[in-house]
C-alpha cells in the first residue's frame, strides 16, 4: 500500500492519463463522519476544473457520434474487425458462483483454467469446485463482437484509435468495448504518526469503519447471492463508495443469475454424477490393481508356505536328534552329579587334615608379618626417596631448559656469523674475479667426477680449497672454484657466466678442459642431450644477450675442428680428407678453408655439434671405453653493430676439449692408439711449456712447438680471457694423475696474460 499524504495532511491524486492536478485535503476524521459521495464529488469537480474538462470531452464525443454516416460504420465495423481479428485473445474471463455465496473471478488460458485467490494469487481452478457452485451464462463471443460493434457504429474513428480504447471478454456480456476515463474517486486514508503522512487503508481494516459497513450492507442486501465481502468492498472503492452504482455494475455484468438462489447441489447434478461416475471408475482401477497385486502376493504366500513346510520338516528332524541329545546330556548330567557328591566328601576330608596342621603354621604367619611390615617401612623411604628425585629432575629440566634456550639463541649467531662471512666471502670473491680481470690472470675450476667408489684420499676443504692424500702427505690445492662431485652441470655453467657474457661486449674468450682420460672432460664440455655442457649452454647465452640489446645487429657462426696426430680436420666439411694449414700473421692466427656456419636457434647449435662429434676420432683404450683420440676445438666468431652509433665489434669464443693426458704403461696402448698417445702427449707437454714460459715471463714463448698452442697463440698471448677446467677422477687408483693435473692447473693459476682489450671498431653506417 502506497503512502497518500504529504506532512501538511493535503492528498495528492494521481491521474490516470498522466495529467497532473492537486487534490483536495480531506480532514483526518473517522469513517463514520466521512461525508457522502454526493458531497465528495462536488468537492472534487470544484477543485480540480481539468477533470471536468475531459468529462465534457468525452460526451461531446459521445453526442457527435450519431452524426457520422453508414459508409464510417461499415468501415469502422470492418477496421473493427480486422483489429480483433488480428489480436490474438488467449484469455477468457468468467465468473464462478460458489453454493457458499462467494463469487470467483476465473479466466482461460492456453486450455487451461485458472481464479484469482486471495492469499496465493493466480492457482488452477480446483477439481472439486465444479459440484460445489455454477458458471454465470455466457454469450457467444464472436456474435457479440458483430453485435456490439453493430450498436457502436456511433462512435467516432478517432475515439476509438486512442490507446485508452481496449476490448475485454466478460462473463454474460461476451466481448466488449472498454476505454480508461479520467475521473475522481473517495479514497480511504488514515494517519500514520510514525511515517507522519496519510495512508490507504487496507481491506481488512476499512471492513471494520462504520461508514464501509452501512454501504456493504446496503449491497448484501440488495443482491444476497454475493456474499465475498472483500468483492463488495473493491466495486465500492471503484464506484466511489456509491452502493447504488455497485448494485447497477453487478446487475450489468451478471444479470438476473445474481437472483437464482444456490441450494446444495441442484444444479450441478449432471456434472456431479459425472465426476462421481470417474471417480467410481478410478476406484475400480485402483481395486484391479490392488487385486493383481493381491494375487500376485497370495502366490508369493503360497511360496512361502511352501518354504516353511520344508523348513518346519527340517525342524522337527532337528528337534528329534536335540531331544536325543537332551537325553544323552541329562544321564551325563546324573553321572557327574554323582562325581561331584564324590569331591565334595574328599574335599571336607581335605578340609579336615588342614584344619589340623593350622597351629603348625602360626610362627609362619608371625613372620610374615613382620615381613610386610618392614616393605610398608621401606615404601614409605622409596616414596621421599622418589619425590626428592622427582624434585631434583625438576631442578635439572629447567636447568636443561635454559641451556636450550642459550643453545638457541647461539644458534641464532651462527647463522647472523655464517651469513655475515659468507657476504664477506662473496664480496671477497667479486674482489678477487676484479683483480684476476685487471690482471688478466687464468681463472682455474677444479671439477671431481662423480663416483660411488669414491676414495678418502680426496677432501674438499671449501667452494675454493681442496686436498689430497698422497703416501700420507696431505697436499693442498686452492683455485678459483672448486666444483664438488655431486654439483650439476647448471652449477659448473653459472661460474664460466661472467666470462661468456663479456664476449658479447668483443672480448675473445677461451675456454679448456685439461684432465686425464676418463676424468669427465668431453662431459664438462659437451654434455649430453639431457645434460648440456658448456658449449650448448655458452651459445644458448650468447643468443639470449643478442636478443635482449635490440639496437645491435649479431651475426654469430661456428667452426668446429679437431687436432689429431698433429692434423688439423674440418668436422664441418663434406670432404674430410683434406688437412687445415695454419697461416699467422704476428698474433693473429687464420685457418683458410675453414667451414663457418651461421646460427640462428638453439636447435641450429645442436644440429650443428652433433653432425660434428660424429665425425670425431674415438677409440677404445683400458683406461676409457670411448676415449677421445684428438683435440677438438669449437669456435664461436660473434660480429655485431650498432646501427645507431655504428660501432662494430667482433669477438672469438674458443672452446677446447683437450684429448686426455695418459700413462701409455697404464693405458697398454699398442699401434696405432700407440701414435695418437705420442701425439697427444707431445702437445700437452708442448702446452705445458707454453704456460711455463708465460708463468717465467721469458722472452720467447714456444707456440710452435705443436699445432694445438699455435692454433691458441691469440687466446694464451693476451688477446682474451682464458679460462682451464682441470678435471681429476675420484678413482684412488688414479692418485697419481689427479695429483699432476692439480699441480698443472695450480701452476698456471698464477700466469698473468695481462689485461684484454674489446675487438671494436666504428664505421660509417649508409643512410
Amino acid at each position: 500500500m502506497g503512502t497518500g499524504a504529504s506532512k501538511t495532511h493535503s492528498t495528492k491524486m494521481e491521474n490516470v492519463g498522466g495529467n497532473k492536478g492537486r487534490g483536495t485535503v480531506i480532514p483526518n476524521c473517522s469513517a463514520s463522519t466521512l461525508p457522502d459521495n454526493t458531497a465528495i464529488r462536488q468537492q472534487m469537480v470544484q477543485a480540480n476544473p481539468e477533470h471536468e474538462e475531459i468529462s465534457e470531452d468525452i460526451e461531446q464525443m459521445v453526442q457527435i457520434a450519431p452524426r457520422h454516416q453508414k459508409s464510417e460504420q461499415r468501415n469502422l465495423q470492418a477496421g473493427m474487425q480486422i483489429t480483433l481479428e488480428t489480436e490474438d485473445v488467449s484469455v477468457t474471463f468468467e465468473s464462478f458462483q460458489h453454493q457458499s455465496g462467494a463469487l470467483y473471478t476465473c479466466f482461460t488460458q492456453n486450455g487451461k483454467r485458472m481464479y484469482f485467490d486471495d492469499e496465493k494469487g493466480i492457482v488452477p481452478f480446483p477439481q472439486e469446485f465444479y459440484s460445489q457452485g455454477k458458471f454465470l451464462d455466457t454469450h457467444d463471443e464472436l456474435g457479440m463482437i458483430s453485435d456490439d460493434i453493430g450498436q457502436d457504429t456511433n462512435y467516432d474513428p478517432s475515439y476509438l484509435e486512442n490507446d485508452r480504447t481496449n476490448s475485454i471478454s466478460i462473463p454474460g456480456k461476451g466481448t466488449v468495448m472498454t476505454y480508461i476515463f479520467e475521473e475522481r474517486i473517495n479514497v480511504c486514508k488514515y494517519y500514520d504518526n510514525d511515517s507522519d503522512a496519510w495512508l490507504i487503508l487496507p481491506l481488512l481494516w476499512e471492513m471494520n469503519l462504520d461508514f464501509i459497513l452501512h454501504r456493504v450492507q446496503q449491497v448484501k442486501e440488495a443482491l444476497p447471492a454475493i456474499t465475498d465481502f472483500k468483492e463488495i468492498l473493491a466495486a465500492l472503492r471503484l464506484c466511489n463508495y456509491d452502493p447504488d452504482e455497485v448494485i447497477s455494475v453487478f446487475f450489468a455484468m451478471f444479470g438476473d443469475s445474481l437472483q437464482s438462489n444456490i441450494n446444495g447441489q441442484q444444479n450441478f447434478e449432471p456434472i456431479a454424477l459425472q465426476r462421481e461416475i470417474s471417480k467410481k471408475d478410478k476406484e475400480i482401477e485402483v481395486l484391479k490393481k490392488k487385486l493383481q497385486e493381491g494375487e500376485s502376493e497370495l502366490e508369493t504366500l503360497r511360496l512361502k508356505c511352501k518354504y516353511f513346510e520344508e523348513e518346519k520338516r527340517h525342524l522337527v528332524q532337528q528337534a528329534e536328534s536335540l531331544y536325543e541329545k537332551v537325553a544323552e546330556l541329562q544321564s551325563d548330567q546324573e553321572k557327574y552329579l554323582h562325581e561331584i557328591s564324590e569331591i565334595k566328601c574328599k574335599n571336607i576330608q581335605i578340609t579336615d587334615k588342614l584344619d589340623s596342621y593350622t597351629p603348625l603354621n602360626k610362627d609362619l604367619l608371625m613372620k610374615m608379618l613382620r615381613e610386610t611390615h618392614e616393605l610398608s617401612i621401606s615404601n614409605d623411604k622409596l616414596r621421599v626417596l622418589a619425590t626428592s628425585g622427582l624434585s631434583e629432575i625438576g631442578l635439572s629440566m629447567e636447568h636443561l631448559r635454559s641451556m636450550v634456550m642459550n643453545v638457541h639463541k647461539t644458534t641464532k649467531e651462527i647463522q647472523e656469523i655464517r651469513s655475515l662471512y659468507q657476504r664477506e666471502a662473496m664480496e671477497r670473491k667479486l674482489l678477487y674475479n676484479q683483480l684476476q680481470e685487471l690482471r688478466g690472470n687464468i681463472r682455474v675450476f677444479c671439477r671431481c667426477r662423480l663416483d660411488d667408489r669414491k676414495g678418502e684420499h680426496l677432501e674438499f676443504l671449501s667452494e675454493e680449497e681442496l686436498a689430497v692424500n698422497c703416501n700420507g702427505i696431505k697436499k693442498r690445492f686452492r683455485y678459483d672454484q672448486v666444483f664438488l662431485p655431486q654439483c650439476t652441470q647448471e652449477d659448473v655453467f653459472e661460474g664460466t657466466l661472467p666470462i661468456i657474457k663479456s664476449c658479447v661486449d668483443g672480448y675473445n674468450v677461451c675456454i679448456l678442459a685439461y684432465g686425464q682420460t676418463g676424468s669427465g672432460k668431453t662431459y664438462t664440455m659437451m654434455g649430453t642431450e639431457q645434460k648440456p655442457g658448456v658449449n650448448i649452454r655458452s651459445i644458448r647465452e650468447l643468443l639470449r644477450t643478442c636478443r635482449e640489446k635490440e639496437r645491435i645487429k649479431y651475426v654469430i657462426r661456428i667452426s668446429m675442428l679437431e687436432i689429431y696426430n698433429e692434423g688439423l680436420w674440418d668436422l664441418l666439411s663434406e670432404h674430410r680428407n683434406k688437412q687445415l694449414e695454419i697461416r699467422s700473421q704476428g698474433k693473429v692466427v687464420t685457418l683458410p678453408g675453414l667451414t663457418e656456419m651461421e646460427v640462428l636457434t638453439e636447435n641450429d647449435i645442436k644440429r650443428i655439434i652433433s653432425f660434428g662429434e660424429k665425425n670425431r676420432t674415438v677409440a677404445s683404450t683400458k683406461m676409457n671405453t670411448e676415449s677421445s683420440r684428438s683435440h677438438l676445438i669449437v669456435i664461436f666468431t660473434l660480429n655485431g653493430i650498432d646501427t645507431i652509433s655504428g660501432v662494430a665489434s667482433s669477438s672469438t669464443l674458443t672452446l677446447c676439449d683437450l684429448a686426455g693426458s695418459e700413462r701409455i704403461a697404464k693405458t697398454e696402448a699398442t699401434g696405432q692408439r700407440l701414435v695418437e698417445a705420442a701425439a697427444i702427449n707431445k702437445s700437452l707437454t708442448a702446452l705445458g711449456q707454453v704456460f711455463t714460459a708465460l708463468k717465467t715471463n721469458a722472452l720467447h714463448v714456444p707456440y710452435r712447438n705443436s699445432k694445438l698452442t699455435h692454433l691458441l697463440q691469440p687466446s694464451l698471448s693476451g688477446q682474451a680471457k682464458a679460462c682451464v677446467f682441470v678435471n681429476i677422477s675420484p678413482d684412488v687408483k688414479d692418485i697419481g694423475e689427479t695429483v699432476s693435473s692439480l699441480q698443472f692447473g695450480s701452476s698456471i693459476q698464477q700466469i698473468a696474460l695481462g689485461k684484454p682489450t674489446p675487438q671494436s671498431s666504428t664505421i660509417k653506417l649508409g643512410h
